[in-house]
């Protein structure tokens, strides 16, 4: 619980978006989980301010680095961790959830 953190937007009852901070495997990394945003509320802004509030928590819980995992088929997800400071590092065809996808792994670095 000190080094871990989801937050969950709403309105009202309804649930409208997540993200999470988790621990990752490395020394010193977070791993940002479970980004999701519901398509009606996509493009108002909602994603880039759970992303900084998640971004912002690893930076204060003393994480350097954060990583994350997608998709190439995400473009305005990928378009939002670009904008936001992340490099891929990595994109690879794969043959997922029953269909060919390229994924991806994401960083960057936390200055203090």
């Amino acid at each position: 619980p000190a080094c871990e953190r989801g937050w969950i937007a709403r309105a009202g009852d309804r649930r409208l978006g997540s993200i999470f901070c988790v621990r990752g495997a490395e020394a010193g990394a977070a791993k940002l989980r479970l980004f999701l945003l519901e398509p009606e509320v996509r493009g108002i802004g909602l994603g880039r301010r759970l992303l900084h509030t998640c971004l912002d928590y690893a930076r204060a819980t003393g994480y350097r680095r954060m990583t994350l995992w997608t998709h190439e088929s995400h473009a305005a997800a990928c378009a939002l961790y670009a904008k936001s400071g992340f490099a891929c590092v990595r994109s690879e065809p794969v043959h997922s959830f029953g269909v060919d996808l390229v994924e991806q792994e994401w960083t960057r670095e936390l200055a203090p």
